[in-house]
């Protein structure tokens, strides 16, 4: 029997995930093992910055009233679907990614967006670029849920599970410890190596997606389908 998809990232995200694996002929089961939320937060003066950091749409849709005041300041953003987030919100994207914030702050020009705000999520991973001020406010937070009934039936048999972030790979291992779940008969698709990494190795195969998009995911989700 081919084994199911089971995805894990937030409610948003899932969906779309889920509709583009139905796309694919694919059958997958939802449980989110985060839930997104808004934080209350108050931010500097727009005025005191030459360019906006966005690293996730959750920052746009989770943001608040308050994003309306950043709007004048031209976004560097990390992904399409931010980029996607942010025009429809009515910013203006000069620079995108595709893979982190690192990557996209590296490829700057030396003079180019001295002065950076970072709109990002409560957890963010620690970032400083030489000759560049960025000023980090949490704007949302992703709250840890336990696994769900139809996820731990999934995980009964051989399933194939899909990894968005380093965080929901360590949960997902302490959920799985937690109720005495095995490992070694599932599949892992990760996001990144990074993601691969988090994951660890007692899974029956670890795989990363060539670039950190859901296309890429999928389409190592329909090979491994095919071979079993």
């Amino acid at each position: 029997m081919t084994p199911k998809l089971l995805i894990l990232r937030p409610l948003d995200g899932a969906l779309q995930t889920e509709r583009r694996a139905k796309d694919l002929g694919l059958s997958a089961v939802v449980d989110p093992l985060f839930a997104v939320e808004s934080i209350a937060w108050s931010g500097p003066a727009a005025e005191d910055f030459d360019a906006l950091l966005l690293t996730s749409a959750n920052a746009l849709r989770f943001g608040g009233p308050r994003l309306a005041e950043y709007r004048s300041l031209p976004v560097l953003a990390v992904g399409e679907k931010t980029a996607a987030a942010a025009m429809a919100a009515g910013f203006q994207v000069v620079r995108s990614g595709k893979t982190d914030a690192r990557d996209l702050l590296d490829q700057l020009g030396d003079a180019a967006y001295r002065e950076i705000l970072w709109l990002a999520g409560e957890q963010h991973m620690e970032l400083s670029v030489e000759g560049r001020h960025l000023e980090i406010i949490p704007v949302y937070r992703s709250k840890a849920m336990a696994l769900g009934p139809e996820a731990i039936a999934c995980l009964a048999e051989e399933t194939i599970i899909v990894l968005h972030s380093a965080r929901a790979a360590s949960h997902l291992v302490s959920e799985l410890e937690r109720l005495r779940l095995p490992t070694n008969i599932h599949h892992v698709l990760a996001f990144s190596e990074k993601v691969a990494e988090a994951a660890g190795q007692a899974w029956k195969s670890v795989q990363s997606a060539e670039h950190p998009d859901d296309d890429a995911l999928l389409s190592l989700a329909s090979t491994l389908c095919l071979s079993n």
